[in-house]
């Protein structure tokens, strides 16, 4: 069974080349693969329908995001690109001196490892949940957080399922 490309609309897409519910899943491999190779990958970014980040893997910092992540975090572009996922969420191990990822602080942290995981192994981690520590402008609150993960070439896709603070 095949569809067509959610992104260049004309090739067609073998659902077996991505399962179902994965982040790339309509997306052919040729526009998964412009993902890696061009800086200025938007319009796939734009296709998935669930706030994305994409991230390089070393240093693990954010290349882009989709206006839906923008909107998520109330952000602007500039403030994703080059920042690690912690300073996009503002976990509060991200202001520390050791800095987001590198803090003792997150070494346990289900969303870092997930992201560290997916680079080393290339497999995709899904719907990984874990609560973090939020700096809002009126105080630090909890908010559940729950991703995904797949690799597209030297990058990794991080769709964001969740995020809300707690009751």
């Amino acid at each position: 069974m095949t569809t067509t490309c959610k992104v260049c609309g004309t090739k067609t897409v073998s659902v077996s080349q991505a399962a179902p519910g994965s982040i790339t899943f309509g997306i052919c491999e040729a526009c998964v693969t412009q993902v890696s190779a061009t800086p200025d990958s938007r319009a796939v970014l734009e296709a998935i329908h669930a706030p994305i980040l994409l991230l390089h893997g070393n240093p693990r910092q954010v290349v882009s995001a989709n206006k839906m992540a923008l909107k998520l975090f109330g952000k602007e572009i500039h403030e994703f690109a080059g920042h690690r996922g912690g300073q996009v969420f503002d976990c509060i191990h991200s202001f520390t001196e050791a800095g987001c990822g590198k803090d003792v602080n997150c070494e346990p942290c289900k969303i870092k490892n997930a992201i560290v995981d997916t680079f080393n192994t290339g497999e995709p981690r899904n719907g990984v949940a874990t609560t973090l520590q939020i700096k809002k402008a009126d105080g630090i609150k909890d908010y559940v957080m729950q991703v995904s993960t797949e690799k597209a070439g030297d990058l990794a896709l991080v769709r964001v399922e969740r995020f809300d603070g707690e009751a």
